[in-house]
C-alpha cells in the first residue's frame, strides 16, 4: 500500500506535468514568487488520489474523506485555476470542516455543549489549511513538511495511540508525499497547486483532532507543523506591525527572504525546515510522558528562537536593501 502510495504521489505529479497546459494549470512567475520560470502545477493530484484510495480501503468515514475531497476540488477550482473569491474559499472551507466536526463529535457522543468546541476547532482546520497552502512557495518545502509531518503522526499513533487506521493512513499520505517531491525537489518540474497544500493542511488539521483523546495530545501533534506555524504567525505579526493589508499576497515569509533575498538554494531551506520540524516534533514526543509542564517550555525555547532567527534574517534582508 505504501509502495502504491508513493508510485500514486510520482504519477500525479508526471500527469500535471504534461497536461497542466491545455488544462490552464500554469504557475507564471510576477513580482511575488519565488521562481523564475513558467511551471504546471496541479501535482498533488496523486496525493489526493492515493488518500482517497486508502481511505476507501481503509474504511475511513465519509465524514473525513468527503469533505477533503471537496477542499481539494474547491482548491483546484478556486485557487489554481482562480474561478472563485477568497471569500467564497473560505466559506466552503469553513463549511467542510463544520461537517467533518459535527459528525466526529457526534461520533464520540459528545454532550450538547461539547459542539461549542466547533467553533475554534473549524478555525484551527481552515487555518492550517492556508497556512500549508501560503507555506508552500519553494521548491520542495511544502512536500518535504509533508513527509516529515504525517509520518511523526503516524509515529506518535503508532507508540500511543489506539487504531493503526490512522497510522497507516498518515503513513500513506507521507509517501505520497514521497512520490510527488521526486518532481518538486531538489528542483521544482511541478507545483502542489492549492489542490495538494490546502489538501493536506486540511487533513493534517483533522487527524490531529480525530488522533487527540487528550489535550495533551492535540498540544503534542500540533507540533508536528511547528515550523510553518511560527513562521507564518511571526510573519503575521510583522505585517500587522507594518500595517500591511493582509488580504495580498507577498513574499515577506522567513523562507521567501531567504530564498529570494538572501539568495539561499530553495532545496536547502526546505531541508532546513524539514530538520527543524523533525527535531521539534520528535522532542515533543519524547517529552509527552511529562505532561505540560515539559512541553510547553520547550515550545517556548523554539518560538523564541524563531524570533530570533526571524528578527536576524529580518535585520540583514533590511541592510542589504538599504
Amino acid at each position: 500500500m505504501f509502495i502504491f502510495s508513493f508510485l500514486l504521489g510520482g504519477l500525479g505529479a508526471f500527469i500535471a506535468i504534461k497536461f497542466a497546459g491545455k488544462l490552464g494549470l500554469i504557475d507564471i512567475p510576477n513580482h511575488r514568487s519565488s521562481h523564475a520560470h513558467i511551471t504546471p502545477k496541479g501535482g498533488g493530484i496523486g496525493v489526493l488520489a492515493a488518500f482517497l484510495l486508502g481511505s476507501l480501503m481503509l474504511q475511513i468515514p465519509i465524514s473525513l474523506w468527503l469533505p477533503s475531497l471537496v477542499i481539494a476540488l474547491i482548491g483546484l477550482w478556486g485557487g489554481d485555476k482562480r474561478c472563485l473569491s477568497v471569500k467564497e474559499r473560505l466559506l466552503i472551507q469553513f463549511g467542510c470542516s463544520l461537517v467533518f466536526l459535527v459528525f466526529f463529535l457526534y461520533s464520540k457522543q459528545v454532550a450538547a455543549a461539547g459542539y461549542l468546541l466547533c467553533i475554534p476547532l473549524s478555525v484551527f482546520i481552515v487555518g492550517t489549511s492556508n497556512f500549508y497552502n501560503f507555506m508552500d512557495g519553494i521548491d520542495g518545502i511544502a512536500g518535504v513538511t509533508g513527509v516529515v509531518g504525517f509520518s511523526l503522526l503516524g509515529f506518535h499513533n503508532r507508540i500511543f495511540g489506539t487504531n493503526d487506521t490512522y497510522t497507516t493512513l498518515s503513513l500513506i499520505l507521507a509517501f505520497s508525499c514521497l512520490g510527488f517531491l521526486c518532481f518538486n525537489f531538489p528542483k521544482a518540474k511541478v507545483f502542489l497547486g492549492d489542490l495538494g497544500s490546502v489538501l493536506l493542511g486540511f487533513v493534517f488539521a483533522c487527524l490531529t483532532i480525530v488522533l487527540s483523546e487528550t489535550l495533551v495530545d492535540f498540544i503534542v501533534m500540533v507540533g508536528f507543523l511547528a515550523p510553518f506555524y511560527f513562521d507564518e504567525l511571526l510573519t503575521m505579526v510583522v505585517r500587522i506591525k507594518n500595517r500591511d493589508d493582509l488580504t495580498l499576497a507577498h513574499r515577506k515569509h522567513m523562507y521567501q527572504l531567504l530564498t529570494n533575498e538572501l539568495g539561499i538554494r530553495h532545496w536547502k531551506v526546505a531541508l532546513v525546515y524539514g530538520v527543524a520540524q523533525l527535531v521539534i516534533g520528535g522532542s515533543v514526543i519524547f517529552l509527552k510522558p511529562g505532561g505540560l509542564y515539559f512541553i510547553l517550555p520547550a515550545y517556548l525555547v523554539y518560538s523564541l528562537v524563531f524570533v530570533w532567527a526571524s528578527r536576524l534574517i529580518r535585520r540583514k534582508v533590511f541592510v542589504q536593501c538599504k
